[in-house]
């Protein structure tokens, strides 16, 4: 992860990516993110996203992840779900997820 991100109240958590389609289905498919603080009593809300792309924008506006760990992410989330562990919630994640958080 490069650059400097804006962390709020220092809340740490883990990022999950779900991927809800399934292999047999036509591209693009859908993804679910969350974040999941390690504090909290209860799971948030997750948001959508469809397709790769979308996927690749998330992660790298919403968390900071750049090359080659963008690439091995995206990768890993099409064949199996995955978690990303001790992550911030940056303002830029918070962005992200603000819909349904």
């Amino acid at each position: 992860m490069g650059g400097t991100r804006a962390v709020m109240d220092h809340i740490e958590g883990s990022l999950r990516i779900l991927r809800l389609s399934h292999e047999t289905e036509p591209e693009p498919w859908t993804y679910e993110i969350s974040f999941a603080p390690y504090a909290a009593s209860s799971i948030p809300p997750a948001c959508d996203v469809v397709g790769d792309d979308q996927l690749e924008r998330a992660l790298r506006y919403g968390l900071g992840l750049r090359e080659p760990h963008l690439d091995s992410s995206i990768q890993k989330a099409r064949h199996d779900n995955m978690v990303i562990h001790h992550v911030y919630l940056t303002d830029e994640l918070k962005t992200l997820l603000d819909d349904v958080m």
